[in-house]
C-alpha cells in the first residue's frame, strides 16, 4: 500500500518511458571538424515534440517541446558560434517544472 501511494505522489516524468531517461538539464556539443569532441543529446530527447511551429530562424533555435506520453514540458535552446578553427553548436534541453514542484529528479 505504501509503494502504491509513493508511486501516485511522485512526479509523472519519473515513471514516463521518455522523460525518465532525461535529466533536468541535458546538453549537447558539436565542433565542426572535431568529431571526437561531439556529445549528443540522449536519444529520448528526439522523441519530444515541438509545441509550435519551428519554421523561423529564432523559433528553430529557441522553443518549447512537450513529451507526447506524459505532457512534461521542456525549453530547447540552440546556440551557434563561428570560429575559424571550427564552428561550435550547443543544445540545451531544460525540464520545466510547475511552480510548486521545483527540481525533484531522482
Amino acid at each position: 500500500m505504501m509503494v502504491e501511494r509513493w508511486l501516485m505522489e511522485q512526479p509523472v516524468y519519473l515513471t514516463c518511458e521518455i522523460c525518465s531517461q532525461l535529466r533536468d538539464v541535458e546538453t549537447s556539443f558539436s565542433k565542426y571538424g572535431w568529431p571526437d569532441m561531439d556529445r549528443s543529446l540522449p536519444p529520448a530527447a528526439a522523441r519530444l515534440v515541438p509545441e509550435g511551429p519551428t519554421d523561423s530562424y529564432e523559433s528553430e533555435r529557441h522553443h518549447f517541446r512537450r513529451c507526447p506520453l506524459c505532457g512534461t514540458r521542456y525549453q530547447y535552446d540552440l546556440t551557434y558560434d563561428y570560429y575559424v578553427n571550427g564552428s561550435e553548436d550547443e543544445e540545451t534541453l531544460t525540464r520545466i517544472f510547475p511552480p510548486d514542484e521545483g527540481s525533484q529528479a531522482a
